[in-house]
């Protein structure tokens, strides 16, 4: 199962997350896709949550605020491929292949990732984008940081290593 963010994020306000539901509806209409309650449930928890989250995460608070619906995590990735195909969200893989989840609201950024801990870091635009540069100019490398984590220690494990 996956882990949250260090620190957490703010929860988004009942108006962003309304106007995130709106935006989404019109979205899939002029798209040509349908809009269904899974959807948007799938949608509304990522809303909720504004913060990486896994499949199963995801699955689990759908079956919790609907428990008489059949869903599986089949139609949770379908429903993440067409939010990630629309612009809605983004995918981000661990170094085990585990993916995670969060909202494209604060546009791209990199992510770090604890190996011991498992905890994940957003890097700082600035940072992220810096660093990008210095390797296309010095190496001539291009970097996803949008899709794939750092792998490294958190401050707190990198302190406990040294003990």
């Amino acid at each position: 199962m996956c882990q949250g963010s260090v620190p957490p994020k703010q929860p988004l306000t009942e108006e962003v997350r309304r106007a995130e539901q709106r935006r989404l509806r019109t979205n899939l209409r002029e798209k040509g896709h349908a809009v269904t309650s899974r959807r948007l449930a799938i949608y509304d928890v990522l809303l909720q949550t504004n913060d990486h989250i896994c499949v199963e995460h995801i699955l689990d608070a759908i079956q919790k605020a609907h428990p008489t619906w059949r869903m599986n995590k089949t139609t949770v990735y379908r429903t993440l491929d067409l939010l990630q195909e629309l612009g809605f969200i983004y995918e981000m893989r661990h170094p085990d292949g585990r993916a995670q989840y969060e909202l494209a609201l604060r546009g791209p950024h990199g992510h770090l990732f604890c190996c011991a801990c498992g905890k994940v870091q957003d890097i700082d635009t600035h940072v992220a984008t810096a660093f990008q540069q210095e390797l296309r100019a010095k190496q001539g490398f291009e970097i996803d940081l949008i899709n794939n984590a750092l792998m490294g220690l958190c401050a707190n494990c990198a302190l406990r290593a040294q003990d």
